[in-house]
């Protein structure tokens, strides 16, 4: 195990935190459907969705609407929701919704206009288990995830596929509480719990398993990260935060783990009370702006900046939050950074919101930039893959798609929220299904939404075979 660095930064280099504001919402004053809130999601247009114990609530600044389960609407599988991860489809913007009796999407092309959609349930899919704990979608494979405590399902342009102790490859590790996407290595990094599996004699911990980018049912078998075998210090997880460089953050009931290499026992960090962490049952984990995270757990919020070191990551004192300094309560579930940087809270007694969140670092700034660009493709022509550049002046949703010259789009690259900076992807050459695009002029459109600011660029490439 790699020593941990705690360090204060140099005076030069050190960062000013902006005086916070709290903002807190909960039933006695606000729309929201329940003061138990577990899940939040931001959409592209800065709109915020709580997923809470007594159905879904929505607000854009200035008007709440919540949504209940209606069998005529049919909205929600149920009203109890455990997790939401937000998409952008060719269908429009969606939310995937994970609940107590199933798995709902519904298009949302505003707060107050959201189309229905039949549940997906045992009955009437290949979902494993109506108990859906966790979602998370691939947008690169056109792919949703669903954890559940009897395992994780996929659903895809094949249709329905399971993983647990009896399939092929085998999850064996099947009490799945949080699913984290790496989309471009392929890589799905299941988070489970509940101590020893059945008859395997193995600790829980990160089942992980790789899906191919060409072929959508080529699957590697699973490789896990107990507490036996990897820098692990819990085999009970419950968050999965994924960085744009590939590495991991895992949040578990003894502290959280950050790890930035593929290999099992390699590339290990650990985090605990003796660091500054408020408590060691962490549950929620997300990035600010300027390599600053933020930690949700039973007892409190941390915060804390860090940079690559020698051994690892080093980073500065924790920074720690309970209701005595504004949280509308302790019990954190949930964390999402809004377009604006901001910080939203999901607890056992509503929301918080707040607006303290702002870190300038000097190195940083000297290389932000400071418009919305898309580069030229590197190489151009190209065969079989190239290179699409952008910068991003501000975090914004990101959208990134190849679009033929007949204007039919054949291939996303990028669907989610980004921070500032410069930013690459990879077009492999290939479509949505998987076949290589033939020769021809192909158009790289990318379209950024921070706010009420938006921009789109297009740029043409040659792809030559």
């Amino acid at each position: 195990m790699k020593t941990i660095a705690i360090m204060l930064f140099m005076t030069v280099f050190s960062s000013i935190l902006t005086a916070g504001d709290w903002t807190s919402y909960n039933t006695a004053n606000s729309g929201l459907a329940s003061d138990l809130v577990k899940a939040i999601v931001i959409d592209g247009n800065g709109n915020k969705w709580f997923g809470t114990d007594q159905g879904l609530s929505a607000f854009d600044g200035a008007k709440w609407v919540t949504y209940v389960k209606d069998d005529n609407k049919q909205t929600l599988a149920d009203n109890n929701i455990n997790d939401m991860v937000f998409e952008v489809t060719s269908y429009g913007p969606e939310i995937w919704i994970a609940t107590a009796n199933g798995a709902s999407v519904i298009a949302i092309p505003s707060i107050d206009a959201v189309t229905k959609a039949t549940p997906y349930r045992t009955d009437n899919t290949g979902i494993i288990d109506n108990f859906v704990t966790s979602v998370a979608v691939d947008p690169l494979r056109h792919e949703q995830w669903f954890g559940t405590p009897k395992g994780a399902s996929r659903f895809s342009s094949t249709g329905w596929r399971s993983f647990d102790l009896t399939t092929n490859p085998i999850l064996a590790w099947t009490d799945v509480t949080c699913i984290g996407v790496d989309a471009d290595s392929g890589w799905k990094y299941f988070g489970t719990k509940n101590g020893l599996t059945q008859g395997s004699g193995e600790n829980n911990g990160v089942a992980r398993l790789r899906t191919s980018l060409t072929d959508v049912d080529a699957i590697t078998a699973p490789s896990p990260y107990s507490s036996e075998w990897s820098g692990l210090w819990s085999h009970n997880v419950y968050a999965v935060f994924m960085d744009d460089d590939g590495s991991q953050w895992f949040g578990t009931d003894a502290g959280f783990g950050y790890h930035d290499t593929t290999e099992t026992k390699a590339g290990w960090e650990f985090f605990t009370v003796e660091e500054g962490l408020v408590s060691n049952l962490v549950q929620a984990i997300v990035r600010g702006d300027e390599m600053v995270m933020w930690i949700g757990t039973s007892n409190g919020l941390s915060k804390f900046k860090y940079k690559p070191g020698e051994w690892g990551i080093e980073v500065d004192a924790f920074t720690n939050y309970t209701v005595a300094d504004g949280l509308a309560g302790n019990n954190i579930f949930d964390l999402a950074v809004d377009v604006d940087g901001s910080l939203w809270i999901a607890t056992n007694n509503g929301v918080s919101h707040f607006t303290g969140t702002t870190a300038v670092d000097d190195r940083a700034q000297l290389h932000k930039p400071q418009t919305y660009g898309l580069m030229k493709n590197y190489p151009n022509p190209f065969n079989p893959s190239t290179t699409i550049s952008y910068e991003l002046p501000c975090r914004a949703h990101v959208e990134l798609s190849i679009v033929n010259m007949q204007g039919e789009r054949i291939y996303g690259l990028v669907n989610t929220v980004q921070s500032a900076g410069s930013h690459k992807v990879v077009w492999s050459g290939r479509m949505s299904d998987g076949r290589p695009a033939p020769t021809g002029i192909y158009v790289a459109s990318l379209t950024v939404s921070s706010g009420d600011n938006s921009y789109q660029s297009s740029l043409k490439m040659l792809l030559v075979k």
